[in-house]
């Protein structure tokens, strides 16, 4: 059955009228066409060169080679493929009857028809970082009933095999620019996707597909051989694993707890490890499970290969105090805590070990707070708070000190990393065997916390900013963050990906207590000067290091 939609064909020219090498701009059912007659006969194209929509009559033809003027782009009136630019024309059929008229009918696909099509061109525009075509996609898909999540996909798809170190920021992004789609209404809608989109098509192209390890069938598929496989950095074995389970029918659940226990065994990657893994879940369950096999394999990756920062010597006066810290006991208490719910609040003690210089303080702190009735997630709200304090009173002027590597990024990771902790905590917290990782990970996110205020024991503390807030409302406050984040503030796709999920886990945090702080920090996060290429910044550092200046030791 074809679902195109007829439109009775439409007298608009005579062949005295249109020379060979003529063209003439007509109207169709109220859409604007272009003939063409050329020596293999006449032609009829959609009018609008799809870059910028210039009028193509007034371009220039050479056989059957029309150029737009405007930007040199270049079609086959024959068949509408583009040969130089991004992106083809739209051809319509044409009958030229005995007496020489002409009549044209649109080619106008219905909805079920159009979309495999536009799916279609969506990916090669994907694949070629054709931003331009892929924003046209979006929006033609929108006003066709895409599926914003379909679309979202063809980037993830193309994106999570080619990340040499595993699939990072780019698809991260994705994650949270899709949840952000109930922001928008309408054609609005495509800013999100396309934000989404873009990121991943820079961040991948021209990458190959990494291979994956074939899929484990024995007994050996379980949580305690792939936390083995993944401290060994054995990455074959460990994707062998995830993917076995993924194919013997294990549910997201499950393999949340693997890769729960896997990225708390350190203090992975300044946190990504939790990150990554969040974005991953939170994607799968948009999308669906049956995705899986496409994800998660490539997240190991990077699990894989994240630094694990707790074997690094500026670690050592934090991992001194928690090898003494039996982690499940803790955890029994911390989680009776949550049962009970009694509304502990911090007196400033856990918060002033956080924004103290002593890196072995916090965790004293936290086992004195979980003792005196505070939950994980207590004290996860402290260290949100003590982390916006001090992307409040950061001084801006050491974002451009090229010889430190410290800068705004490495603070907005103590918001995120929390976030992340949390819902790891929400994921697993049920299950007794992880609660111990999840007391881990917390430590990881608190000695996060703290070590973000290393520019501060250089330099100094400096005032917390004043910020007016956008609305008093927290949820208007936050929705409008993250409308910010969307509208190209920061050129460079890291920072962009940065502001995006910052701006995200402090309206999620911020409306978890109706707390505004969160949403100050990240709104002066947004605002700031920020470093954005780091070339300038790489080229002093290596100058630094091959005339055998030392890295500054915090």
């Amino acid at each position: 059955m074809n679902d195109t939609i007829s439109v009775a064909p439409t007298v608009v020219a005579h062949l005295d009228d249109l020379p060979e090498g003529g063209m003439k701009m007509v109207k169709v059912d109220g859409h604007r066409v272009l003939l063409v007659r050329t020596s293999d006969g006449v032609h009829a194209i959609d009018h609008a060169c799809p870059h910028e929509g210039y009028g193509l009559s007034q371009g220039s033809l050479d056989g059957d080679l029309l150029t737009c003027q405007w930007h040199n782009w270049k079609f086959r009136v024959s068949d509408g493929e583009c040969v130089v630019g991004e992106e083809a024309v739209r051809v319509h059929d044409v009958e030229i009857a005995d007496d020489g008229t002409s009549s044209v009918e649109l080619d106008r696909p219905s909805p079920e028809e159009l979309r495999p099509q536009l799916l279609a061109s969506l990916r090669r525009g994907i694949e070629k970082d054709y931003t331009g075509q892929v924003a046209r996609d979006v929006v033609r898909l929108l006003q066709n009933d895409g599926d914003p999540g379909e679309m979202i996909w063809q980037a993830v798809a193309h994106g999570a095999p080619r990340g040499e170190f595993g699939w990072g920021h780019s698809i991260a992004s994705a994650t949270d620019c899709l949840q952000m789609l109930d922001l928008y209404e309408g054609d609005q809608r495509a800013l999100p996707i396309v934000q989404g989109i873009s990121g991943v098509a820079e961040m991948m192209r021209n990458r190959p597909a990494q291979p994956l390890a074939d899929p484990r069938r024995d007994g050996s598929v379980d949580l305690d051989t792939f936390r083995s496989a993944v401290e060994r950095e054995d990455l074959t074995e460990a994707q062998s694993l995830v993917r076995g389970a993924i194919e013997r029918g294990d549910d997201a659940a499950e393999l949340h707890r693997w890769f729960t226990a896997a990225v708390s065994d350190h203090h992975l990657s300044y946190g990504h490890g939790a990150i990554y893994t969040q974005k991953a879940f939170e994607l799968l369950d948009l999308l669906g499970w049956e995705r899986a096999d496409t994800v998660l394999p490539h997240l190991v990756t990077g699990v894989i290969y994240g630094t694990r920062e707790d074997t690094l010597p500026y670690m050592r006066p934090f991992l001194r105090p928690l090898a003494a810290v039996d982690l499940d006991a803790l955890a029994d208490r911390a989680f009776e805590a949550s049962e009970r719910n009694d509304g502990w609040r911090d007196d400033g003690r856990l918060s002033a070990a956080l924004l103290g210089s002593a890196r072995a303080a916090p965790v004293q702190a936290i086992v004195d707070a979980i003792h005196e009735g505070a939950s994980l997630d207590h004290v996860l709200d402290v260290i949100v708070d003590a982390v916006s304090i001090r992307m409040l009173r950061y001084d801006t002027d050491g974002e451009f000190d090229f010889h430190d590597d410290f800068g705004w990024l490495d603070i907005t990771h103590g918001l995120t990393y929390a976030n992340a902790v949390r819902f790891h905590l929400e994921g697993v917290g049920g299950d007794d065997r992880r609660r111990g990782d999840l007391v881990r990970m917390v430590m990881w996110c608190a000695f996060q916390a703290n070590w973000t205020g290393r520019h501060e024991w250089h330099t100094g503390v400096g005032p917390v900013d004043e910020i007016t807030p956008i609305s008093t409302d927290v949820v208007e406050y936050g929705d409008a963050l993250q409308r910010t984040s969307l509208l190209d503030g920061t050129p460079a796709f890291i920072v962009h990906a940065h502001a995006v999920k910052t701006s995200r886990a402090a309206a999620l945090e911020a409306r978890r207590r109706s707390s505004l702080l969160p949403l100050d920090a990240a709104a002066r996060f947004l605002a700031a000067p920020k470093l954005e290429r780091f070339v300038a910044a790489t080229v002093e550092r290596s100058i630094d290091f091959l005339s055998g200046r030392a890295a500054r030791d915090a």
